[in-house]
């Protein structure tokens, strides 16, 4: 298995989009992306709606693969929360989607709320937050003295004001 960092964007934004059955991913939008050894997708991590403070994050994964790693797990946070250095990321998932509440719950992301009716189809959408300091002491969460390499500045969202 391999991390691609900001490469196979357009391919891995629209495999997600498809597997999680979203389309609103608005602003800029960047993901990274874990391979298999075919180099097919095994769990793609989608950052749209960058504001400088906050960034939503949309994670996909091949159903029954077994994606999650501690390194995959550091590199989805290692933009948002050491490079961007927001203060916090948001979650936003289907209410029906108990599983992806249950697996982001997991990853520490809090519940903070439900938007009724946010869906063309009248389905509602709930939100989860993960702020920057309950990453950092996250168990899986790199610490600064075991932190690897950060990423390029390439291919990150420019940073615009929120409106």
């Amino acid at each position: 298995m391999k991390i691609l960092r900001f490469k196979r964007v357009d391919e891995a934004v629209a495999w997600a989009k498809k597997t999680i059955g979203i389309d609103g991913m608005t602003g800029d939008v960047t993901a990274i992306s874990l391979l298999d050894d075919a180099d097919d997708f095994l769990a793609v991590t989608v950052f749209s709606a960058y504001t400088g403070t906050n960034i939503d994050m949309h994670i996909a994964a091949r159903p029954k693969s077994h994606w999650l790693s501690r390194s995959y797990f550091n590199a989805s946070f290692e933009l948002p929360f050491r490079v961007l250095e927001v203060p916090r990321v948001t979650g936003l998932i289907r209410a029906e989607n108990l599983d992806a509440q249950r697996f982001v719950s997991r990853l520490g992301f809090q519940y903070e709320g439900r938007m009724r009716k946010a869906f063309p189809d009248g389905g509602d959408l709930v939100l989860y937050g993960l702020l920057r300091e309950e990453y950092l002491k996250h168990p899986w969460s790199e610490n600064e003295t075991t932190r690897g390499t950060a990423l390029s500045q390439g291919g990150l969202p420019p940073h615009r004001e929120p409106t």
